[in-house]
């Protein structure tokens, strides 16, 4: 069995060893449009921090390829795919047949039109490359702007505070990280922001700019407001990179491949996984699981893709934040809230419930019992008996009725 995939991510990575689980001798390949092996994005930010080094950034070490029979093509991309006679065109002029093939191109980063701006006047915070490019730049004392406030803007925001920049935060939204964070938690951390000497600039966002005779950006915000900076980083979020199968007849596009529950997209012997899946938050943990599963029903296997609760975890500047599923509904949607607010240590602890049962959770700085209750949540357990509980001090598995603590909650 010839297995191709396409991609180096981590959904890659769990997919080799999902069809090695199952199936020893066939041969792997990898195609990467890369010049690293699989590396986890996240770590660019500790990267750029100096918090690790190059040596760590890879997912596995060679060895691990070595050990699977993998071969890696570096620096190859995927520019055409024949369906019917199973094989990958390569950028080179080259040819790769495939029996099962994986797509997991991930995602690509969304760059909104910067008019009289060119690629080489800002950078954008999702790959090494990104912040190998970043690192030459960003010096102390340098202004940049980063323009988005999510989670890769984030991290942006602090590798460049981390490396001495004065950072401005310019955001469309009327918050922070508006998806995850409610108006308390979003104020919470601008203020938090603020105090470290972040700039927060809200419900503007940057049309475009120019260069100005001392080589600085000079950039136009909707507001009709004026900032200038050396650094202008572009962190407003990714895009499924479904490039390659644009033109690939029978394939269901809707914001990512749509896939069946087996992570198949329809065609022989072809499956997707990771950030690329339409429907699928990008998420780290997301792309594992379905790489693993893709992996194994490549090599044979009948296993069920179900798709739990988004799950972010995520630290800057030394404030914490876990979010699990449904985390800042608008009041009119009804949800039942549970929440705790102490200002001392700027600890934040909300619980969502629809009809007595959690749907989501957002915790900042304390996070005792968060793996309970996301069980809570992904196992939809009725909380009425226990309810008032749940965000008492201690709260825990003796507060659960004996048939959930010892059965499978208890495992």
């Amino acid at each position: 069995m010839r297995y191709v995939i396409i991609g180096n991510s981590v959904a890659a990575v769990n997919a080799c060893q999902g069809i090695r689980e199952l199936d020893r001798e066939g041969t792997i390949t990898i195609i990467s449009a890369e010049n690293y092996y699989a590396y986890g994005r996240p770590l660019i930010s500790y990267w750029l921090e100096g918090k690790t080094d190059s040596e760590k950034m890879p997912y596995q070490p060679v060895e691990f390829y070595q050990k699977n029979k993998i071969n890696v093509l570096l620096g190859k991309k995927a520019v055409g795919l024949d369906v019917n006679r199973r094989e990958v065109k390569l950028d080179d002029g080259s040819s790769l047949p495939y029996d099962r093939l994986l797509i997991a191109t991930g995602g690509q980063a969304i760059v909104p039109p910067l008019t009289g701006l060119t690629a080489e006047d800002y950078f954008a915070f999702l790959t090494y490359d990104d912040v190998l490019r970043l690192a030459r730049r960003a010096s102390p004392g340098k202004e940049a702007v980063v323009l988005g406030a999510g989670p890769s803007g984030l991290k942006a925001m602090e590798s460049l505070v981390t490396r001495g920049a004065r950072v401005t935060l310019v955001e469309l939204a009327s918050r922070i990280w508006s998806p995850v964070l409610d108006r308390e938690a979003a104020a919470l951390i601008t203020r938090f922001l603020e105090e470290q000497g972040v700039t927060v600039i809200l419900q503007d966002t940057i049309l475009g700019g120019r260069r100005n005779n001392e080589g600085r950006l000079e950039l136009d915000l909707q507001s009709g407001r004026q900032l200038t900076c050396d650094i202008l980083v572009v962190a407003i979020g990714v895009r499924p990179n479904t490039e390659l199968l644009e033109k690939v007849a029978g394939v269901n596009l809707n914001r990512g491949v749509v896939v069946d529950e087996y992570l198949s997209i329809g065609l022989p012997g072809i499956y997707a996984a990771g950030d690329v899946v339409a429907g699928g938050p990008p998420l780290l943990p997301h792309a594992a699981r379905q790489g693993r599963i893709a992996g194994r029903n490549m090599a044979g296997g009948r296993e069920k893709y179900i798709a739990g609760p988004a799950y972010n975890a995520l630290g800057f500047l030394g404030l914490h934040t876990i979010s699990i599923g449904i985390s800042a509904p608008e009041p009119e949607e009804g949800y039942e809230i549970l929440a705790e607010k102490r200002e001392e240590g700027r600890i934040y602890r909300k619980l969502v419930l629809d009809n007595n049962r959690l749907v989501g959770a957002l915790f900042i700085n304390e996070f005792d019992r968060a793996g309970l209750y996301r069980r809570l949540i992904e196992e939809q357990v009725d909380v009425t008996p226990f309810k008032d509980n749940l965000l008492q001090k201690g709260f825990g598995f003796l507060h659960l009725p004996g048939e959930l603590w010892e059965g499978k909650l208890g495992e």
